[in-house]
């Protein structure tokens, strides 16, 4: 059954999502999404995404505009792991349904947790006991290895590496081929840029660079919540 899609963002990460659900479409995959509304506060890329998608949309600039919001399911498509969590607690505050998209491409173990909200690209590897978050976004190529916790609205880009036992907090985010050695973790809201290998435990709202991994800057992070 194929149902109603609304995505948060209209930029690069949606085009790459509506990509996604174009497979998800191809191969028959019975939870397919059909994007009927967008939302962004800029600009959209509405071209290229009637492009994918062959068919229009409304767009929106703001989540309260939406009709029929309790029919249809949503999608946070923006790459900015602060961004992304904010999105996701006005929708949870709305008590809105999240929409997986994970890619047939993808390996996820059968003993894996999955998060509402999550978007798992081709090529990704997730491992036994790995508990995925809300919201989470893991990119083509992606790697997470046995019984790690990535939090809620962690993005890893292409590439990241996350071995045994590691944890990533609330909206951290890792750059292309960034590594996480076991047994580590990166605190909430921060960050590991591209090629870094983090082997020491990282504090929230940190970012963090190099081979060891060391902090070259901090911000204040006020918690919420956790959700």
């Amino acid at each position: 059954m194929t149902r109603q899609l609304v995505m948060c963002g209209g930029g690069s990460l949606a085009v790459e999502v509506a990509a996604l659900l174009h497979d998800l479409g191809a191969c028959g995959r019975g939870d397919g999404y059909f994007i009927t509304d967008v939302v962004a506060p800029g600009p959209v890329r509405t071209a290229d995404l009637i492009s994918i998608c062959s068919s229009p949309f409304a767009t929106h600039t703001d989540i309260s505009s939406v009709s029929d919001r309790d029919q249809k399911a949503f999608i946070v498509c923006t790459g900015d792991p602060t961004i992304r969590h904010k999105v996701y607690r006005e929708l949870v505050s709305m008590d809105l349904t999240l929409a997986r998209i994970v890619h047939p491409m993808a390996y996820i173990a059968p003993s894996a947790v999955i998060g509402a909200g999550a978007i798992i690209y081709p090529g990704v590897f997730v491992g036994p006991f790995v508990q995925l978050g809300a919201n989470v976004v893991l990119h083509a190529q992606v790697a997470v290895h046995h019984d790690a916790r990535l939090d809620a609205s962690v993005v890893l880009s292409p590439g990241a590496l996350l071995c045994g036992h590691t944890v990533c907090g609330t909206a951290a985010f890792l750059g292309t081929g960034a590594s996480i050695l076991p047994k580590m973790r990166l605190g909430a809201y921060s960050k590991l840029s591209a090629g870094s290998v983090l082997r020491r435990p990282a504090g929230d709202g940190c970012l963090l660079h190099g081979n060891p991994a060391t902090v070259r800057r901090t911000w204040p992070v006020a918690f919420e919540d956790e959700t």
